[in-house]
């Protein structure tokens, strides 16, 4: 079955930059940059790009004050549960070459990049 990975979504949208830390004392500026960044893109156009869809949430649920991060992590689950549900009719978007003994992220590329590679395509 798939499995939600926040990470590979949030990398996409900012690359290998941290957005969230659980030690208080560690906590950075930069991380909360990161995460309204996060959300800025999640709530505009990268989603429909990626996924076909776009989202709206109650800003409740983003407060940057979340400086662990759990908030955004649970929407970024959220639309990578979305987009698998949306393929439901087809295997939830499973990679046609993938086992069926195997999970997979829940994500458009990175199934995409999956069958692209078991069909000798690594680009």
């Amino acid at each position: 079955m798939f499995e939600a990975y926040p990470g590979v979504l949030a990398r996409r949208l900012i690359g290998r930059r941290g957005y969230k830390q659980d030690d208080r004392r560690k906590q950075t500026t930069d991380q909360a940059e990161a995460r309204s960044e996060i959300l800025g893109k999640v709530l505009g156009r990268s989603l429909m790009n990626d996924f076909g869809f776009s989202i709206k949430i109650d800003m409740i649920y983003s407060d940057n004050n979340d400086t662990t991060g759990d908030r955004l992590d649970a929407i970024l689950c959220a639309i990578q549960a979305a987009w698998a549900w949306g393929k439901r009719d087809s295997g939830f978007g499973k990679p046609y070459s993938l086992d069926n003994v195997e999970g997979w992220i829940a994500d458009p590329l990175t199934c995409e990049a999956m069958e692209n590679m078991a069909d000798g395509n690594y680009e």
